[in-house]
């Protein structure tokens, strides 16, 4: 019988860990993004059983929230479970736990079902319709608005997308574009601050060997900041290339303690 909550414990690798010795946060969007994905098989909607009508998964947004980060060696446990259907989105609402229970994160994502062949959405309903939603207190947030159109940017970097970077669908992992917003701020930034949160909205597939723009608009009164990812896309018909947003994230940092 399939369960309407998941459970499974990870613990942080020494390729997970940061210079601080603390689980990185691409390594926290790893784990949850695997707990998902078994959890959707366990459910009779994972990659094989979409994949065998034409489809698959991908997760559009994102949020997540990190009181405090699990260290090198330290087990730590996703629980996850699907939170029903709003407009093409399927919610899936998920938290973080210590070995005793104690949350240390938590987080909303909304995923959609594509269509392989046209890459487009399909309505999730049909898919869902069986799915018995469980008695689980909600994950407070909201990530079905979308976020304002960032302002004023400047680049912090250009990222070459290597091919360790893709997932099975051949286009840029979503944990990956996590690592590429921590990528682009140096060591200093790092000792100073630690992400408090995140929002990041995946708004185009992103492939190999494309070049990506890291763009940045700070908000330093609430230590917040705008990062977006953008590729230029060339038109024969443009007189200048066109700019094309890949992904969009909030990033809110808090003081890193001593």
């Amino acid at each position: 019988m399939s369960r309407s909550v998941w459970t499974e414990s990870f613990r942080v690798r020494t390729s997970e860990a940061d210079m601080f010795g603390l689980a990185r946060l691409d390594a926290l969007f790893g784990c949850f993004q695997e707990a998902a994905g078994h959890h959707a098989r366990d459910l009779g909607v994972g990659r094989e059983h979409l994949d065998a009508q034409g489809c698959f998964w991908v997760l559009s947004r994102c949020w997540m929230r990190v009181r405090r980060y699990p260290a090198w060696g330290k087990e730590f446990v996703v629980r996850t479970w699907p939170q029903g259907v709003r407009r093409l989105f399927a919610l899936r609402h998920f938290r973080l736990l210590d070995p005793d229970g104690e949350e240390f994160g938590s987080g909303i994502s909304a995923w959609v079902i594509l269509d392989a062949a046209k890459h487009r959405p399909v309505r999730p309903g049909p898919f869902l319709e069986h799915m018995v939603l469980p008695d689980e207190p909600d994950v407070e947030g909201d990530i079905l608005e979308k976020q304002d159109v960032a302002q004023n940017m400047r680049e912090l970097r250009p990222v070459t997308v290597p091919y360790s970077d893709l997932d099975v669908n051949r286009h840029v992992n979503n944990a990956a574009y996590v690592r590429w917003i921590l990528d682009s701020f140096d060591q200093e930034h790092h000792e100073r601050r630690q992400v408090r949160s995140i929002r990041i909205d995946y708004l185009a597939e992103t492939l190999l060997g494309e070049t990506i723009s890291i763009q940045s608009q700070s908000d330093f009164e609430n230590n917040a900041q705008a990062v977006v990812g953008q590729r230029e896309t060339r038109d024969a018909s443009l007189v200048s290339p066109a700019l094309t947003t890949v992904f969009q994230a909030k990033v809110v940092w808090s003081e890193r303690a001593p």
